[in-house]
C-alpha cells in the first residue's frame, strides 16, 4: 500500500492533559503537531487502527505523529505521540516525496 492509500481524513486532533504533558516531554508543543498534520505529510497505518503521521513544521522540523480515531467522532484523532522524527523516518519522508530535502 502506498501512503496516500493509507491517510485518514483528518478534522481535528483531540487534546487531554495526558498527551498534552507526553508530547510535551519530547520537546514538542501542540502548534507543531497541528502544523505538520496540517502540512505536507506522509502517513502509515500501524496498528490498533493508529495511524503514523511524518510531517514538518512551518519552521522544518519533521515530527513523528501517532494519532487514532476517537470512537464515534468520524474526522476526530486522538494524538497519542509527538516527537522529532528519527533518522529513518526523516528517510521515509524524503523517499516518499521524492527525494526531498527536509
Amino acid at each position: 500500500m502506498t501512503p496516500e492509500e493509507e491517510s485518514p481524513e483528518l478534522a481535528r486532533l483531540d487534546w487531554d492533559t495526558w498527551n498534552s504533558e507526553h508530547i510535551a516531554r519530547h520537546g514538542v508543543t501542540r502548534e507543531q503537531v497541528q502544523e505538520a498534520v496540517a502540512g505536507d505529510t506522509v502517513t502509515r497505518a500501524t496498528y490498533k487502527s493508529r495511524f503514523l503521521v511524518l510531517g514538518p513544521t512551518r519552521a522544518g522540523r519533521m515530527l513523528a505523529v501517532v494519532i487514532g480515531p476517537v470512537p464515534g467522532q468520524p474526522g476526530a484523532f486522538y494524538t497519542f505521540s509527538a516527537r522529532p522524527a528519527s533518522r529513518s523516518e526523516r528517510r521515509l519522508y524524503s523517499d516518499a516525496k521524492g527525494g526531498e530535502e527536509q
